[in-house]
């Protein structure tokens, strides 16, 4: 039905029709897809931003296409669209998920993740502590909130975040334990979405 579905847009906005298209196509190169995507979101105007690179994550995602969701990723914060995702202070690295659809939070955190193992691999030590906030309550892109999809995910991963009692919303980790889980998988087996 995804043929049908992306006929629907190209014929209500042929310009997001073409993004959609670039997306679903396994051999579209990611390069040209986030140049589309990038044309669209800089052409659309405010509020509706945000919801564009939302559901355009979601969409690559559920297609398997992690690599075309971190070029979006990528091309939405060179453009500000996610704004203050992330936070770093001497004792504590943030990552802000709260406000983005389920696909967006979890390609931040493929990107994030992947960035601490960088960190690592470059000897740079990270900070005593680690949080990812993904807020409290429903997610208005899911019928969960965004902390149980997270809950589930970082326990599939085996991560060593968990919830913090005193902080609804929050997963925190240690750097020792970060340090430890992130030696022991290899940077492509960080997120398996």
């Amino acid at each position: 039905e995804l043929g049908k579905v992306v006929d629907c847009i190209d014929r209500s906005n042929a310009e997001l029709g073409t993004v959609v298209k670039l997306l679903a196509d396994r051999k579209a190169s990611t390069e040209s897809f986030k140049e589309a995507a990038r044309g669209i979101l800089s052409g659309a105007r405010g509020v509706v931003k945000m919801p564009y690179c939302n559901c355009l994550m979601d969409l690559c995602i559920n297609l398997g296409q992690m690599e075309k969701a971190c070029a979006l990723l990528d091309a939405a914060l060179q453009l500000d669209i996610y704004s203050n995702v992330q936070t770093r202070t001497q004792t504590q690295w943030s990552l802000h998920l709260r406000g983005l659809s389920v696909g967006a939070a979890l390609t931040t955190l493929h990107v994030w993740m992947n960035d601490l193992y960088t960190t690592l691999q470059s000897g740079e030590e990270l900070p005593p502590l680690l949080g990812i906030h993904t807020g409290e309550g429903r997610n208005m892109y899911s019928d969960k909130g965004l902390a149980s999809v997270f809950e589930s995910h970082l326990k599939e991963l085996d991560a060593p975040f968990h919830g913090a009692p005193d902080k609804a919303g929050w997963f925190l980790t240690t750097s020792v334990a970060a340090k430890h889980w992130l030696e022991a998988k290899k940077s492509s087996e960080l997120v398996a979405v």
